[in-house]
């Protein structure tokens, strides 16, 4: 029992830990997120290993250790994938390092092995069916069944031992489920709030610090790939003068409309940013300077028709001027200043237009 309260300590400092080091991954390689799935089935088939190393060996030949936990923990934070890498880990690792001379054991083992997997794959491998009562399905089903047929086949039958590894086994999955589930309302959480600190108050855009961050990855991503990407600068034309005959909060209005018709018209892959009053930009993945022109004219043309409706009900028009500068043809530290000048020289040449500087 010493031994199976030592697995429970293992998942539960694993699971901590592991968590705070896939989320470091997560945030500082997006790139590789696709290779998220593979790394935890790696560091779950690691766990499972490790619980098997402090498993009980009874007299029957028979090793107890929460190693479905690990299996059903996988499919839990990385899917399927997940799933299957740390099954084939572990199904390994039992060969390899622990007594196979007893055939009905080993093949109990390897049964609650690919019970845990199955059953997992099949009800917690959706994010809206993480419930505990499937979790509780899983776990129970994948201990029960093995420990009846174990106490069936095995020559010194003691109910109360039985009884007492499934109550085991049962509350060790528990406290795993509500420890998972407590990790994964708190990278919610986390994620909301760096998402909300990221954000422009009023236009729900990227503000400048978050749009800085994001500049500094995309050079350091293009200098790799020599991909093409452009910037977008764009200024609202005779802003001031919105303020003063309608007032700030008629601005207000127009910087938040304007902030969402610039994000429902770029792609999911652009960046949109405020960089300050009636200043936004734009960040084009994989726009050369001929398609950032191109862009750049349906937006002005898009603002231009759009009637923005103001507190008091009355519907006002405004156009904007829009700057375009594109990499490689500028070099990645002079873009946002090459964006500028056009910018401005958009606004002395009459406004309501685009340079490509």
């Amino acid at each position: 029992m010493i031994n199976l309260m030592n697995n429970l300590t293992m998942v539960t400092t694993f699971l901590f830990f592991t968590n705070l080091l896939l989320n470091k991954f997560k945030d500082n390689f997006p790139q590789y997120s696709k290779t998220y799935p593979y790394l935890s089935g790696i560091l779950h088939g690691l766990l499972g290993v490790g619980l098997m190393l402090l498993s009980v060996a009874t007299t029957t030949g028979f090793h107890l250790d929460l190693r479905i936990l690990a299996i059903i923990s996988a499919v839990y934070m990385g899917g399927r994938k997940a799933g299957t890498i740390a099954l084939f880990i572990i199904l390994l690792a039992r060969f390899l390092l622990l007594d196979v001379t007893n055939i009905i054991a080993v093949l109990i083992g390897i049964m609650m092995i690919l019970l845990s997997y199955t059953l997992s794959v099949w009800l917690l491998d959706r994010k809206h069916r993480k419930s505990i009562r499937r979790w509780l399905v899983i776990v129970v089903c994948s201990t029960v069944i093995p420990c009846l047929i174990a106490y069936v086949v095995s020559p010194e039958r003691q109910l109360s031992d039985t009884f007492l590894v499934i109550l085991m086994y049962t509350s060790g999955g528990l406290f795993t489920y509500l420890l998972l589930t407590h990790l994964s309302r708190s990278n919610q959480s986390l994620y909301l709030l760096k998402e909300k600190a990221s954000r422009d108050y009023l236009t729900g855009l990227y503000n400048p610090r978050a749009f800085e961050g994001i500049f500094e990855e995309k050079i350091q991503e293009a200098e790799k790939t020599q991909e093409p990407f452009s910037l977008l600068m764009l200024d609202i034309d005779h802003f001031k003068m919105i303020n003063d005959t309608h007032g700030h909060s008629a601005g207000d209005v127009v910087l938040s409309c304007f902030g969402n018709l610039l994000h429902r018209s770029v792609r999911s892959s652009d960046y949109c940013a405020r960089k300050g009053g009636e200043e936004f930009i734009v960040l084009l993945n994989g726009c050369d300077a001929e398609q950032a022109k191109q862009t750049a004219e349906k937006l002005r043309k898009l603002i231009e028709q759009q009637e923005f409706q103001l507190p008091n009900g009355n519907l006002l028009k405004v156009t904007a001027s829009i700057g375009v500068a594109t990499y490689p043809l500028t070099c990645a530290e002079l873009l946002i200043d090459q964006a500028d000048r056009a910018l401005y020289r958009a606004k002395r040449e009459g406004r309501n237009r685009i340079v490509y500087d």
